[in-house]
């Protein structure tokens, strides 16, 4: 009868980097919640002062979109070594994965219905399923689909070059913004319900375009690296791997720096090339915080250390729901009503004290406690099913 894993044989480098990907999520997410979808761009790139500007550049330039890679590559991961104690007890799989994966895109539908329009789990949902149909193809099959779908968005923009396609890359309304700020800070849960909506329907461009496939890819990666237990070889080539580690840091550098020129303005290829670099970027910066973080977990010390970020990472799925809740009292109008601030060091503070205030709550949580409540419910549903199974 296959079980749960137990607290004793979770991965404590794999439950640490969860809970780095998170504190990288909620830096990320805040200034979401701090400025509408509409037009997320926009409100950014008009920020009064020039110093804040500046800020932002920076910051958003070293976080958006990396600790989604690293969230997502570990939830391919984690699928991989699902798979195997399932295959290796002779369990049937399909039946659990469809019932995690739905209960898993519910999550994801009350989250956008009741919290907030930047919703990442129906992706989740959806990219598992689609590891699951391609459980069984060989790693090189794997590897090439998990290529196509990361690089989709360069894909969709050289072939817009030949032929009329839907704009991947903005949202229908830019004009909303406006709006946004009017209802987000003053308007009642209703009125932000109804405006999320409008928000998550004028937004499915650029998810269906480009972050589903990016998420879809970057999982199919996590889940080809599990086979091969990357964690265990940083762990047993620790020497081997600073260097590829430094190699890593140095590709990342250059393409943080150079990835933006390396298309010629004039050229009508140059958004696809120029999203290609920002990916491949995004790519290798991620890389690098991963295998940082695998490398100094391999001291026992350090990973003692870092042990209230193992337990955010035990409990990833509540910390990333509790992180819209918090945010979400924070900056709409049936709350504290902060939404539109233009001070970027203030937005990160307010990050860094939800984190901090879930780092303490999951303390105190797993004092008494194994696992976090949500993560509760997904296994029960996923894993009673398969228990029900094996008992006909």
């Amino acid at each position: 009868m296959i079980n749960p894993v137990s607290s004793r044989e979770r991965i404590s480098s794999l439950d640490i980097l969860r809970g780095f990907a998170l504190l990288g999520i909620v830096l990320v997410n805040t200034l979401g919640f701090n400025a509408s979808f509409f037009n997320f761009g926009g409100f950014y790139s008009r920020l009064p002062d020039p110093f804040q500007q500046k800020f932002y550049n920076i910051f958003i330039s070293l976080t958006a979109d990396k600790f989604i890679f690293l969230f997502s590559f570990l939830f391919g991961y984690g699928i991989f070594l699902q798979f195997r104690r399932f295959r290796e007890e002779g369990a049937g799989y399909t039946g659990f994965m469809s019932r995690r994966m739905g209960v898993l895109a519910l999550f994801g539908l009350a989250h956008i219905f009741f919290l907030w329009a930047g919703d990442i789990l129906l992706m989740y949902a959806i990219a598992g399923m689609l590891i699951l149909a391609v459980r069984n193809l060989s790693t090189r099959g794997q590897l090439i689909l998990a290529f196509i779908f990361y690089f989709f968005i360069a894909i969709w923009l050289a072939m817009s070059v030949f032929i009329t396609l839907p704009d991947a890359m903005s949202s229908t309304c830019t004009g909303c913004l406006e709006q946004a700020k009017s209802v987000y800070p003053h308007g009642s849960y209703l009125d932000c319900l109804r405006l999320r909506l409008h928000e998550y329907w004028d937004f499915r461009n650029i998810n269906l375009f480009y972050y589903l496939p990016k998420i879809i890819g970057i999982s199919l990666f996590g889940f080809v690296a599990s086979k091969y237990e990357l964690h265990l070889r940083v762990a047993d080539q620790v020497k081997n791997w600073f260097g590829i580690w430094l190699f890593v840091v140095i590709i990342a550098v250059a393409a943080y720096f150079n990835y933006a020129g390396i298309a010629d303005p004039k050229s009508r290829f140059a958004p696809a090339l120029t999203m290609w670099g920002y990916e491949f970027m995004n790519m290798s910066v991620a890389a690098g915080y991963m295998l940082f973080i695998f490398l100094i977990t391999t001291n026992l010390s350090v990973t003692r250390a870092l042990g209230p970020f193992a337990l955010m990472g035990r409990m990833s799925l509540t910390n990333y729901l509790m992180q819209s809740l918090f945010l979400s009292i924070l900056f709409y109008g049936w709350g504290l009503g902060l939404f539109g601030q233009t001070k970027i060091p203030l937005l990160i503070i307010i990050a860094l004290g939800v984190y901090f205030l879930q780092m303490v709550m999951n303390i105190f949580w797993f004092r008494y406690r194994n696992q976090g409540p949500v993560e509760w419910v997904w296994r029960w549903v996923a894993y009673n099913g398969a228990r029900q199974k094996q008992g006909k």
